[in-house]
């Protein structure tokens, strides 16, 4: 009985043995996706196109070995010492992939890379501010300006030499009311192969009323100097002047104007051509006045 007993044991570890030989020589097929890492890339110079993230390789190879291959960590290392500026053909050296002898490389996808290369450089780039948005009818936009006035950027050579301007674009809305000044940092938009330096800058826009000019008819009013009588040549004043076309529309603003005669501190009598002073509503200026002077004649009581 002992003897069966050990006849039978070796018997299982010759089987054992028999069926690990047989599976470790089955050979079978299999895609593998490898990451592709760039090594000794060339100062200066940039890859804007082409550039892949990882291949895939067919090979063939022991069932056993093959089966370990996804527990393995299996980077392409792709050497582009040799780049130079322009579109390269760069071929996937099948020899350079981590893979023992053990395995048939059958075939790699892709197996050679077009890349465009481009030199890096930076350059110093004017800011051109705007704004955009709905606006009261009543105003305009009056000004824009943005703080710094330039921004460094960095990227592709052939790129930035057709850079010479970048806009930057404040987007916000005044239907009803309108401030005199709004500022907001805004993000410098570019291309996505170049980095500007800010990132962000501070855009200012600045607004007004929109204005005319009207002529304006006024009485003339003055308090008579001590001890003087005035005759003034006529009692009305005409007026141009300048405002926001929202007060124009109707008449109140006439209760904010006067036009009042201007006597000297020792007056004497005669003939004489006084000036007026003028009184307006807020926002409005006085473009010009008819006549310029009043002729008045000063007599004593």
């Amino acid at each position: 009985m002992k003897k069966n007993w050990q006849t039978m044991l070796l018997a299982l570890g010759l089987a054992i043995f028999t069926w690990f030989l047989v599976t470790g020589r089955e050979v079978i097929e299999t895609w593998v996706e490898m990451p592709v890492i760039m090594t000794n890339p060339p100062e200066g110079l940039m890859i804007e196109e082409g550039m892949i993230d990882k291949i895939q390789v067919r090979l063939r190879g022991p069932k056993g070995l093959v089966g370990n291959l996804a527990s393995q960590t299996l980077n392409y290392p792709l050497d582009v010492s040799r780049l130079g500026v322009g579109q390269q053909v760069v071929e996937i050296d099948a020899s350079r992939l981590p893979l023992s002898s053990a395995y048939e490389i059958i075939e790699v996808r892709p197996n050679r890379l077009r890349l465009m290369v481009d030199r890096r450089m930076t350059k110093v780039i004017e800011l051109e501010a705007a704004w955009s948005g709905q606006l009261n009818q009543d105003y305009v936009l009056r000004e824009v300006r943005v703080t710094p006035a330039q921004v460094e950027v960095r990227g592709p050579e052939t790129k930035l030499r057709k850079l010479t301007a970048i806009k930057v674009v404040m987007h916000e809305d005044f239907p009803d009311t309108v401030p005199a000044r709004w500022a907001e940092d805004v993000g410098v938009e570019v291309p996505d192969e170049i980095r500007p330096s800010p990132a962000r800058v501070r855009v200012e826009a600045f607004f007004g009323p929109k204005t005319r000019e009207i002529w304006v008819k006024l009485p003339l009013s003055f308090d008579e100097p001590k001890g003087f009588r005035a005759a003034v040549a006529q009692d009305y004043v005409r007026l141009l002047i300048e405002g926001p076309i929202a007060l124009f529309r109707n008449n109140d603003y006439r209760n904010d104007m006067a036009a009042t005669l201007l006597f000297p501190g020792k007056p004497a009598e005669g003939r004489f051509d006084f000036e007026f002073a003028v009184t307006l509503p807020e926002g409005c200026s006085l473009v010009r006045r008819n006549p310029e002077t009043i002729t008045t004649t000063l007599t004593k009581r």
